[in-house]
């Protein structure tokens, strides 16, 4: 065998342990996070609210409400700023203004959740003195939109340049061009980061500390404490009671789940649009 061959052979080798590594350890996560808290996954842990503490039974219905609303809430808020950001930056490659735009959205990436959190309590929940899901949902948006401008400027730098030149040659202006070729072309991708997006901060604690505050009652007012998964899971691990943390391990389970078929959505979605512009 030639060293060619033989370098060929050793790479594609890692490549596949690699990505059997990555397999295995998503899957050993999620089964000893199921073992951990099967004994809880019934219909009524998905159908009611928590138990009084030091009883058993009750579900996190609650949670799962807060869950969805507080993240539908944010990815409603922070789509048209990342989006456009991000559209900026990519239409206004090289210019300094650009560049600051995204040196800006790099940094917000980097911050820790928790300092996200005080600056929600400190701008929101101290300024209106109350806790609300609103409050959470408006400090989670400000995790939402670096993150959707990075994605929407690197897939719109993906259309190709024939496409917008073709439709400049016809006279379109650029508004037509970024709208009707730009935006259209790349539809799955910017799809696809915003779920991504959402899945990411759905699983986010430390912003809903400092905001969402918790509640254990099925609440659909967003001007009220609420609770959410990530939020039940931590008071349920922090609890004395070992039901609550056999609890925790499966509202865990649950969370886990519903972010995996998130980005599962997400990839079908995209394969099916793909599927239909082919």
């Amino acid at each position: 065998m030639t060293a060619r061959k033989l370098k060929n052979s050793l790479m594609g080798f890692l490549v596949a342990a690699s990505a059997g590594l990555l397999i295995a350890v998503l899957a050993v996560i999620v089964w000893h996070i199921f073992i951990s808290g099967v004994r809880y996954l019934n219909w009524d842990f998905f159908t009611k609210a928590p138990a009084p503490f030091g009883e058993s039974g009750g579900g996190v219905f609650n949670a799962i409400v807060g869950t969805f609303l507080i993240t539908l809430v944010a990815a409603a808020i922070g789509t048209p700023f990342g989006m456009f950001a991000g559209i900026y930056v990519a239409e206004h490659r090289g210019q300094r203004f650009a560049d600051i735009v995204r040196l800006c959205a790099d940094a917000l990436q980097g911050i820790p959740s928790i300092v996200i959190g005080i600056f929600g309590y400190t701008f929101l929940v101290a300024r209106f003195r109350s806790y609300s899901a609103l409050s959470a949902s408006v400090a989670l948006a400000f995790m939402f939109v670096p993150t959707t401008a990075r994605v929407t400027e690197e897939v719109l730098n993906l259309v190709p340049s024939g496409l917008k030149e073709a439709a400049y040659a016809l006279g379109a202006r650029r508004s037509s061009v970024v709208w009707n070729v730009s935006i259209k072309t790349a539809a799955a991708g910017i799809t696809s980061g915003l779920l991504t997006s959402m899945a990411r901060i759905a699983g986010e604690t430390a912003p809903l500390l400092f905001t969402a505050f918790g509640s254990r009652y099925i609440e659909w007012n967003m001007l009220r404490p609420m609770s959410a998964l990530p939020l039940q899971i931590y008071i349920y691990a922090s609890s004395p009671y070992p039901a609550l943390q056999q609890q925790a391990w499966s509202a865990a389970f649950v969370l886990v789940l519903l972010i995996l078929l998130l980005q599962f959505g997400a990839k079908h979605l995209i394969a099916r649009v793909l599927r239909v512009k082919a």
